[in-house]
Protein backbone atom coordinates (compact mmCIF):
# COMPACT_ATOMS: atom_id res chain seq x y z
CA UNK A 1 0.00 0.00 0.00
CA UNK A 2 1.04 3.58 -0.65
CA UNK A 3 0.67 6.77 1.16
CA UNK A 4 0.96 10.14 0.03
CA UNK A 5 3.17 12.05 2.84
CA UNK A 6 5.21 15.39 2.81
CA UNK A 7 4.99 15.25 -1.24
CA UNK A 8 6.31 11.72 -1.29
CA UNK A 9 4.57 8.68 -1.73
CA UNK A 10 4.73 5.91 1.65
CA UNK A 11 5.58 2.38 0.95
CA UNK A 12 3.97 -0.19 3.73
CA UNK A 13 2.53 -3.53 4.74
CA UNK A 14 -0.10 -3.95 7.04
CA UNK A 15 -0.54 -7.42 9.04
CA UNK A 16 -2.67 -8.33 12.10
CA UNK A 17 -4.12 -6.80 14.30
CA UNK A 18 -3.75 -5.11 17.82
CA UNK A 19 -1.84 -2.51 19.03
CA UNK A 20 -0.48 -0.10 16.48
CA UNK A 21 3.36 -0.96 16.07
CA UNK A 22 5.63 0.74 13.22
CA UNK A 23 8.71 -0.71 11.96
CA UNK A 24 11.30 1.52 10.58
CA UNK A 25 14.17 -0.42 8.65
CA UNK A 26 18.26 1.09 8.71
CA UNK A 27 19.84 2.38 5.73
CA UNK A 28 19.76 0.88 2.40
CA UNK A 29 17.32 -1.71 3.31
CA UNK A 30 13.32 -1.79 3.60
CA UNK A 31 10.57 -3.16 5.46
CA UNK A 32 11.59 -6.64 4.18
CA UNK A 33 14.88 -6.25 6.92
CA UNK A 34 11.89 -7.38 9.71
CA UNK A 35 9.79 -9.80 7.54
CA UNK A 36 11.13 -13.03 10.16
CA UNK A 37 9.59 -11.06 13.00
CA UNK A 38 6.76 -9.44 11.38
CA UNK A 39 5.23 -13.38 10.86
CA UNK A 40 5.14 -13.64 14.66
CA UNK A 41 4.48 -9.73 15.74
CA UNK A 42 1.61 -10.00 14.00
CA UNK A 43 -0.11 -12.53 15.96
CA UNK A 44 -0.33 -9.74 18.98
CA UNK A 45 -0.29 -6.20 16.90
CA UNK A 46 -1.19 -4.35 14.05
CA UNK A 47 2.51 -4.13 12.31
CA UNK A 48 2.65 -1.42 9.47
CA UNK A 49 6.22 -2.01 8.01
CA UNK A 50 7.18 0.82 6.10
CA UNK A 51 9.70 2.11 3.39
CA UNK A 52 11.51 5.33 4.10
CA UNK A 53 11.80 8.15 1.81
CA UNK A 54 14.36 7.20 -1.30
CA UNK A 55 13.94 3.28 0.44
CA UNK A 56 12.00 0.38 -1.29
CA UNK A 57 8.74 1.17 -2.83
CA UNK A 58 8.67 4.69 -1.63
CA UNK A 59 9.41 7.81 -3.94
CA UNK A 60 13.07 7.91 -4.68
CA UNK A 61 15.07 11.36 -3.66
CA UNK A 62 17.97 13.39 -4.80
CA UNK A 63 18.73 14.23 -1.08
CA UNK A 64 17.91 12.50 2.20
CA UNK A 65 18.14 14.35 5.72
CA UNK A 66 17.03 12.30 8.98
CA UNK A 67 14.84 15.09 9.57
CA UNK A 68 12.43 14.65 6.96
CA UNK A 69 12.43 11.47 7.21
CA UNK A 70 10.59 11.84 10.57
CA UNK A 71 8.02 14.17 9.59
CA UNK A 72 7.23 11.62 6.73
CA UNK A 73 6.71 8.97 9.93
CA UNK A 74 4.92 11.57 11.91
CA UNK A 75 2.36 12.59 8.85
CA UNK A 76 2.40 8.27 8.51
CA UNK A 77 0.84 8.04 11.79
CA UNK A 78 -1.40 11.45 11.94
CA UNK A 79 -3.29 10.19 8.37
CA UNK A 80 -3.90 6.84 10.05
CA UNK A 81 -4.56 8.20 13.17
CA UNK A 82 -2.56 6.06 14.98
CA UNK A 83 -2.22 6.22 18.74
CA UNK A 84 -0.32 4.38 21.31
CA UNK A 85 1.91 3.56 19.07
CA UNK A 86 4.86 1.19 19.73
CA UNK A 87 7.57 2.03 17.38
CA UNK A 88 10.80 0.27 16.49
CA UNK A 89 13.21 1.76 15.02
CA UNK A 90 16.67 -0.22 13.63
CA UNK A 91 19.34 2.07 12.70
CA UNK A 92 18.36 4.82 10.66
CA UNK A 93 14.68 3.80 11.88
CA UNK A 94 16.00 4.52 15.82
CA UNK A 95 17.48 8.07 14.73
CA UNK A 96 14.18 8.74 12.79
CA UNK A 97 12.02 7.57 15.56
CA UNK A 98 14.30 9.68 18.18
CA UNK A 99 13.37 12.45 15.80
CA UNK A 100 9.85 11.91 15.51
CA UNK A 101 9.39 11.41 19.39
CA UNK A 102 10.75 14.56 19.98
CA UNK A 103 7.60 16.06 17.64
CA UNK A 104 4.62 14.06 18.26
CA UNK A 105 2.43 12.38 21.08
CA UNK A 106 1.33 9.27 18.97
CA UNK A 107 3.92 7.02 20.16
CA UNK A 108 3.32 5.29 23.26
CA UNK A 109 6.57 3.01 22.96
CA UNK A 110 9.76 3.80 21.84
CA UNK A 111 12.49 1.35 21.14
CA UNK A 112 15.65 2.76 18.75
CA UNK A 113 17.62 0.18 18.08
CA UNK A 114 21.14 0.87 17.33
CA UNK A 115 20.90 4.20 16.49
CA UNK A 116 23.83 6.68 16.83
CA UNK A 117 23.57 10.57 17.68
CA UNK A 118 26.60 11.83 15.76
CA UNK A 119 28.13 10.19 12.25
CA UNK A 120 31.39 9.85 14.61
CA UNK A 121 29.37 7.12 17.28
CA UNK A 122 29.91 4.83 14.17
CA UNK A 123 32.97 1.96 13.58
CA UNK A 124 35.42 4.09 11.83
CA UNK A 125 36.29 1.12 9.53
CA UNK A 126 32.66 1.52 8.22
CA UNK A 127 32.81 4.94 8.21
CA UNK A 128 35.57 5.09 5.37
CA UNK A 129 33.50 2.03 3.97
CA UNK A 130 30.72 4.34 3.76
CA UNK A 131 33.02 7.25 2.31
CA UNK A 132 34.41 5.11 -0.48
CA UNK A 133 31.20 3.93 -1.40
CA UNK A 134 29.46 7.87 -1.77
CA UNK A 135 33.02 8.97 -3.73
CA UNK A 136 32.47 5.95 -5.77
CA UNK A 137 28.52 6.31 -6.24
CA UNK A 138 27.03 9.91 -5.21
CA UNK A 139 24.47 7.73 -3.63
CA UNK A 140 22.23 10.12 -0.93
CA UNK A 141 22.28 7.50 1.23
CA UNK A 142 25.81 6.70 1.97
CA UNK A 143 26.00 11.34 2.21
CA UNK A 144 23.15 10.86 4.79
CA UNK A 145 25.53 8.62 7.16
CA UNK A 146 28.43 10.72 6.50
CA UNK A 147 26.59 14.18 7.51
CA UNK A 148 23.76 13.52 10.12
CA UNK A 149 22.40 12.91 12.42
CA UNK A 150 23.10 16.07 14.79
CA UNK A 151 21.32 14.74 17.69
CA UNK A 152 21.95 17.02 21.22
CA UNK A 153 21.41 15.23 24.71
CA UNK A 154 19.49 18.41 24.71
CA UNK A 155 17.31 17.43 22.82
CA UNK A 156 17.08 14.18 23.95
CA UNK A 157 15.78 15.41 27.45
CA UNK A 158 12.90 17.05 25.73
CA UNK A 159 11.22 13.02 25.23
CA UNK A 160 8.44 12.37 26.89
CA UNK A 161 7.48 8.75 25.18
CA UNK A 162 8.45 5.59 27.72
CA UNK A 163 11.86 4.64 25.85
CA UNK A 164 14.04 1.22 25.92
CA UNK A 165 17.55 1.99 24.11
CA UNK A 166 18.63 -1.21 22.27
CA UNK A 167 22.03 -2.08 20.92
CA UNK A 168 23.91 -5.31 20.44
CA UNK A 169 27.30 -5.79 23.01
CA UNK A 170 28.91 -6.45 19.38
CA UNK A 171 27.45 -3.23 17.64
CA UNK A 172 29.21 -0.80 14.89
CA UNK A 173 27.70 1.75 17.38
CA UNK A 174 29.88 3.30 19.96
CA UNK A 175 28.43 1.86 23.34
CA UNK A 176 28.75 5.22 24.76
CA UNK A 177 26.82 6.53 22.73
CA UNK A 178 24.15 4.34 22.90
CA UNK A 179 24.59 4.76 26.97
CA UNK A 180 24.25 8.64 26.44
CA UNK A 181 20.84 8.26 24.58
CA UNK A 182 19.63 6.25 27.12
CA UNK A 183 20.82 8.83 29.95
CA UNK A 184 19.69 12.00 28.11
CA UNK A 185 16.21 10.16 27.73
CA UNK A 186 13.95 11.05 31.19
CA UNK A 187 13.12 7.66 32.42
CA UNK A 188 14.96 5.72 29.89
CA UNK A 189 15.56 2.02 30.19
CA UNK A 190 18.59 0.91 28.12
CA UNK A 191 19.21 -2.44 27.15
CA UNK A 192 22.59 -4.00 25.91
CA UNK A 193 21.85 -7.16 24.06
CA UNK A 194 24.85 -10.05 24.75
CA UNK A 195 26.53 -11.30 21.96
CA UNK A 196 24.76 -9.34 19.13
CA UNK A 197 26.23 -7.56 16.39
CA UNK A 198 24.71 -4.08 14.78
CA UNK A 199 21.97 -6.07 12.64
CA UNK A 200 21.56 -10.33 14.12
CA UNK A 201 18.87 -9.06 16.97
CA UNK A 202 16.75 -7.34 14.28
CA UNK A 203 16.20 -9.39 11.32
CA UNK A 204 16.97 -12.97 12.10
CA UNK A 205 14.23 -15.50 14.44
CA UNK A 206 12.37 -14.71 16.94
CA UNK A 207 14.37 -12.08 18.97
CA UNK A 208 13.45 -9.23 18.06
CA UNK A 209 9.80 -10.32 18.00
CA UNK A 210 10.91 -11.57 22.08
CA UNK A 211 12.26 -8.00 22.93
CA UNK A 212 8.95 -6.06 21.70
CA UNK A 213 6.43 -7.91 23.02
CA UNK A 214 8.55 -7.65 26.26
CA UNK A 215 8.68 -4.44 26.45
CA UNK A 216 5.39 -3.99 24.85
CA UNK A 217 4.10 -5.92 28.13
CA UNK A 218 2.48 -9.21 26.66
CA UNK A 219 5.33 -11.15 27.66
CA UNK A 220 7.25 -11.14 30.81
CA UNK A 221 10.96 -10.97 30.62
CA UNK A 222 12.71 -15.19 31.80
CA UNK A 223 9.43 -17.06 31.43
CA UNK A 224 9.48 -17.81 27.46
CA UNK A 225 9.64 -15.78 24.17
CA UNK A 226 7.08 -15.55 21.96
CA UNK A 227 8.21 -19.17 20.75
CA UNK A 228 7.50 -21.62 23.50
CA UNK A 229 10.43 -24.14 24.18
CA UNK A 230 7.84 -26.88 22.72
CA UNK A 231 6.98 -24.66 19.90
CA UNK A 232 10.39 -24.35 19.01
CA UNK A 233 11.37 -27.70 19.53
CA UNK A 234 8.24 -28.67 16.94
CA UNK A 235 9.44 -26.10 14.07
CA UNK A 236 12.85 -26.86 14.57
CA UNK A 237 12.01 -30.82 14.27
CA UNK A 238 9.95 -29.32 11.07
CA UNK A 239 12.25 -27.27 9.21
CA UNK A 240 15.10 -30.76 9.88
CA UNK A 241 12.48 -32.79 8.11
CA UNK A 242 12.11 -30.09 4.66
CA UNK A 243 15.92 -29.80 4.28
CA UNK A 244 16.02 -33.63 4.40
CA UNK A 245 13.27 -34.11 2.27
CA UNK A 246 14.71 -31.58 -0.38
CA UNK A 247 18.00 -33.11 -0.59
CA UNK A 248 16.32 -36.41 -0.86
CA UNK A 249 14.44 -35.60 -3.73
CA UNK A 250 17.90 -33.72 -5.85
CA UNK A 251 19.50 -37.07 -5.25
CA UNK A 252 16.31 -39.12 -6.37
CA UNK A 253 16.28 -36.90 -9.08
CA UNK A 254 20.25 -38.11 -10.01
CA UNK A 255 19.32 -42.01 -10.11
CA UNK A 256 15.86 -42.24 -11.61
CA UNK A 257 15.55 -43.38 -15.06
CA UNK A 258 12.28 -41.59 -16.24
CA UNK A 259 12.74 -37.99 -17.57
CA UNK A 260 9.11 -36.99 -16.08
CA UNK A 261 10.21 -38.52 -12.97
CA UNK A 262 13.48 -37.11 -12.03
CA UNK A 263 11.36 -33.33 -13.26
CA UNK A 264 8.54 -34.10 -10.81
CA UNK A 265 11.67 -34.74 -8.10
CA UNK A 266 13.73 -31.49 -8.98
CA UNK A 267 10.47 -29.59 -8.90
CA UNK A 268 9.47 -31.42 -5.73
CA UNK A 269 13.14 -30.52 -4.08
CA UNK A 270 12.30 -26.81 -4.68
CA UNK A 271 9.43 -26.77 -2.87
CA UNK A 272 10.44 -28.75 0.44
CA UNK A 273 13.26 -26.16 0.58
CA UNK A 274 11.09 -23.45 0.32
CA UNK A 275 9.16 -25.28 3.09
CA UNK A 276 12.07 -25.27 4.76
CA UNK A 277 12.35 -21.08 4.77
CA UNK A 278 8.91 -20.99 6.46
CA UNK A 279 10.20 -22.82 8.93
CA UNK A 280 13.58 -20.80 9.77
CA UNK A 281 12.06 -17.51 9.43
CA UNK A 282 10.37 -18.81 12.85
CA UNK A 283 13.42 -20.74 14.11
CA UNK A 284 16.05 -18.55 12.94
CA UNK A 285 18.31 -21.13 12.54
CA UNK A 286 20.67 -22.36 9.89
CA UNK A 287 20.18 -26.04 9.57
CA UNK A 288 22.22 -28.64 7.60
CA UNK A 289 20.70 -31.77 5.77
CA UNK A 290 21.05 -35.40 6.93
CA UNK A 291 22.07 -37.25 4.28
CA UNK A 292 20.90 -40.60 5.60
CA UNK A 293 17.99 -40.61 3.13
CA UNK A 294 19.54 -39.09 0.75
CA UNK A 295 21.50 -42.44 0.60
CA UNK A 296 18.48 -45.02 1.60
CA UNK A 297 16.25 -43.77 -0.95
CA UNK A 298 17.79 -43.30 -4.06
CA UNK A 299 19.23 -46.88 -3.04
CA UNK A 300 15.80 -48.50 -2.43
CA UNK A 301 15.00 -46.78 -6.05
CA UNK A 302 17.70 -49.50 -7.48
CA UNK A 303 17.07 -52.64 -5.24
CA UNK A 304 12.83 -52.59 -5.12
CA UNK A 305 11.98 -50.27 -7.78
CA UNK A 306 9.70 -47.11 -8.70
CA UNK A 307 6.28 -49.47 -7.92
CA UNK A 308 7.39 -50.37 -4.59
CA UNK A 309 9.25 -46.98 -3.53
CA UNK A 310 6.75 -44.14 -4.31
CA UNK A 311 4.11 -45.04 -2.13
CA UNK A 312 6.53 -45.46 0.40
CA UNK A 313 7.35 -41.55 -0.49
CA UNK A 314 3.70 -40.55 -0.43
CA UNK A 315 2.57 -42.30 2.72
CA UNK A 316 5.62 -40.18 4.29
CA UNK A 317 3.99 -36.46 2.73
CA UNK A 318 0.70 -37.56 3.73
CA UNK A 319 2.14 -38.42 7.50
CA UNK A 320 3.64 -34.83 7.31
CA UNK A 321 0.75 -33.32 6.17
CA UNK A 322 -1.42 -34.54 9.39
CA UNK A 323 1.33 -33.62 11.40
CA UNK A 324 1.01 -30.27 10.71
CA UNK A 325 -2.44 -30.07 11.46
CA UNK A 326 -1.41 -29.52 14.79
CA UNK A 327 0.57 -26.35 14.39
CA UNK A 328 -1.36 -24.34 12.13
CA UNK A 329 -3.68 -22.94 14.61
CA UNK A 330 -0.37 -20.96 15.90
CA UNK A 331 1.33 -20.81 12.71
CA UNK A 332 -1.00 -20.20 9.60
CA UNK A 333 1.54 -19.71 7.26
CA UNK A 334 2.28 -23.98 7.65
CA UNK A 335 -1.14 -24.42 6.20
CA UNK A 336 0.14 -24.03 2.87
CA UNK A 337 2.77 -26.11 3.52
CA UNK A 338 0.54 -28.99 5.04
CA UNK A 339 -1.43 -28.50 1.57
CA UNK A 340 1.87 -28.98 -0.52
CA UNK A 341 2.44 -32.00 1.02
CA UNK A 342 -0.79 -33.40 0.12
CA UNK A 343 0.02 -32.46 -3.07
CA UNK A 344 3.04 -34.28 -3.02
CA UNK A 345 2.11 -37.37 -2.26
CA UNK A 346 -0.33 -36.82 -4.62
CA UNK A 347 2.50 -36.49 -7.11
CA UNK A 348 4.17 -39.30 -6.71
CA UNK A 349 1.60 -41.59 -6.29
CA UNK A 350 0.34 -39.99 -10.24
CA UNK A 351 3.83 -41.00 -11.30
CA UNK A 352 3.34 -44.37 -11.34
CA UNK A 353 -0.39 -43.61 -13.37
Amino acid sequence: MKINVNGIEMYYEKYGEGRPLVLVHGNSVDHREFKDSIWLLRRNFTVYAVDSRGHGLSTKVDELHYSDMADDIVAFMDQLDLRDVVYFGHSDGGIIGLLAAMRTDRIGLLLPGSANLTPNAVAPWLRGGIKAVHTLTKDPKMLLMLTEPNITPEELATIKTPTVVIAGSKDIVDEKETRLIAESIPGAKLRILEGEGHISYATTGSHLADIIMEEAGIRKPGIGGTLTEPQKKILKGAQQGEIDAAFMYEKLAEVVDDPEDRKAFERLAGDEARHADVFFRYTGQTLKANPAKAILIPAMYKTVGREKLYPIIAKAEYDAADKYKNIIADFPEVEEVMNDEVHHGDAVMGLLE
